[in-house]
This record gives structure tokens, C-alpha cells and sequence, in this order.
């Protein structure tokens, strides 16, 4: 029972280091031109998902070795996309309206 415990508080431990650890990273911004895109049209809405993703590429690059640092990378775009998509729902009334 003991031996359980004990392995069962190592494996928390281990799971709490890597939160705690995946925390540190410095929050990052990047800004997105949205000129000269028509978000009401498919291909706005792609050539836009095109430069986010170069965006996140480019400010996600992590200074962790090995599988944290992808991990660290992919929830740092994780985060940037889901931060773009509320931004972009957030201007896209206005862009379809002005479309129109």
C-alpha cells in the first residue's frame, strides 16, 4: 500500500513539475494584417488563417530541450489561434456588414 502511494505522489509530482514548468514562458504577441483580405469570403478567411500560422510559427519557438519544447511550441500556437479566432469573430460583423 505504501509502495502505491509512494508512486502515485511521484507520478502527481511529475505531472505538476511539467504544468509549472510549461507556465514560464513569457506571454508573446504578434500583430496579423488583416488589409486587403475579405473575411465574409473563404479565401480571406484562408489567406488570414495563413498569416496567423506563419505569425505563431514564428513567436512559438521555444528555448526547451526535447519533447517539452514541442509541447511547449504546439500550446503556444494552440493558444495564438484560439486567441486570433476570438479577435476574428469579434471584427468579422463589422468586415461583412462594410462588404455588403
Amino acid at each position: 500500500m505504501t509502495i502505491r502511494l509512494i508512486a502515485l505522489a511521484a507520478t502527481a509530482a511529475a505531472c505538476l513539475s511539467s504544468v509549472a514548468h510549461a507556465e514560464v514562458r513569457e506571454p508573446v504577441t504578434a500583430r496579423v494584417s488583416i488589409a486587403g483580405l475579405n473575411l465574409a469570403s473563404a479565401e480571406g478567411r484562408r489567406t488570414l488563417d495563413a498569416r496567423i500560422d506563419r505569425a505563431a510559427m514564428r513567436m512559438c519557438q521555444s528555448q526547451m530541450s526535447g519533447l517539452r519544447r514541442i509541447a511547449d511550441e504546439q500550446r503556444c500556437r494552440k493558444e495564438m489561434h484560439r486567441d486570433a479566432e476570438v479577435r476574428v469573430a469579434q471584427l468579422t460583423p463589422v468586415k461583412v456588414a462594410s462588404a455588403r
